[in-house]
């Protein structure tokens, strides 16, 4: 299929960059005492220089990234950049091919209601006709739905910057910095997609649309409370949307468990700058409270 509209584009591209994104809106946060912020300094236990850990929110611009001139300036100092994987040339057909079902279609697997209220709101969002998706699973529609609703109220310039995650890696590519993934591209499909069953998604996918009109304001509020830096916000936004305890642990706790596996040796041989979805720091199992449990001094830094 091929998508002439550069939004939509944009929207499938950067598919493996919204998993954080897809938390930030649909998932549950564990409640905890926590100083706000989205950037911390890592140091202490043994490092020989501090590392930076920054809270990415995946479908904002590369443009606010730039004015944040302390993190930009962390950035500049560190030697090692790591994200939650590598955004190479393989990516987009990946995910093209993660988002297919190959036994069933959108049209079945939806009632007729169902499917005409995601049709409308998807037309009204990107002016794409959901038939045209009618093999994709019900997440990636969710998915591309998010996507269109940020472009709609907080549209990037896509001739000028990138998403901010997809903006660190380029950067570090481009000033030589080594570079690091912490997971593959098959591991976070089984995150996002393999573990829920397609009914399962369906129904994900039409509370989202039942409640597109909370879900407009909840993405305002999102939006605010990450410009703030403000994880406890977004914590008390979040909480009223929980997954069951199994669904979180694969989608969060398992994986910043297993991130844990690699971060101390990275950080060890060099200034790190990392950058993941911002709710992977908060919680009990959040990277903020693994590395603090590890023996490491993490605390809040200036983003200016």
């Amino acid at each position: 299929m091929i998508f002439r509209n550069s939004k939509m584009k944009r929207g499938i591209a950067v598919f493996t960059m919204l998993v954080g994104a897809f938390i930030l809106s649909e998932g549950f946060a564990q409640k905890s005492t926590l100083e706000n912020s989205v950037f911390w300094e890592i140091s202490g236990n043994g490092l020989m220089q501090p590392s930076y850990l920054f809270g990415t929110f995946h479908l904002v611009g590369s443009h606010y990234v730039d004015s944040l001139t302390n993190v930009s300036e962390k950035f500049s100092t560190s030697t090692h950049v790591v994200g939650e994987l590598l955004l190479d040339s393989t990516i987009t057909m990946k995910a093209m091919a993660a988002a297919q079902m190959q036994e069933t279609t959108l049209d079945r697997l939806l009632d007729s209601v169902q499917f005409l209220q995601t049709a409308i709101w998807l037309k009204e969002l990107s002016g794409h006709d959901l038939k045209m998706f009618n093999t994709f699973n019900p997440l990636t529609i969710q998915i591309i739905l998010m996507t269109m609703l940020q472009q709609q109220y907080f549209p990037l310039d896509q001739t000028k910057e990138l998403p901010m995650d997809l903006y660190f890696q380029q950067r570090a590519k481009k000033e030589g910095k080594n570079l690091t993934g912490l997971e593959t591209f098959e591991v976070q499909v089984n995150a996002m997609y393999h573990q829920f069953s397609l009914p399962r998604q369906a129904e994900m996918l039409t509370a989202f649309v039942l409640g597109k009109e909370t879900v407009k304001k909840e993405f305002l509020s999102m939006n605010k409370y990450y410009r703030e830096g403000n994880l406890t916000k977004l914590e008390e936004l979040l909480s009223t949307q929980a997954y069951s305890k199994s669904e979180i642990e694969v989608m969060l706790d398992d994986r910043n468990k297993k991130w844990m596996e690699k971060l101390p040796g990275i950080i060890r041989e060099q200034e790190t700058f990392i950058a993941v979805g911002a709710l992977h720091l908060p919680g009990e199992n959040g990277l903020i409270g693994l590395l603090r449990s590890a023996g490491y001094t993490v605390t809040p830094a200036r983003i200016n």
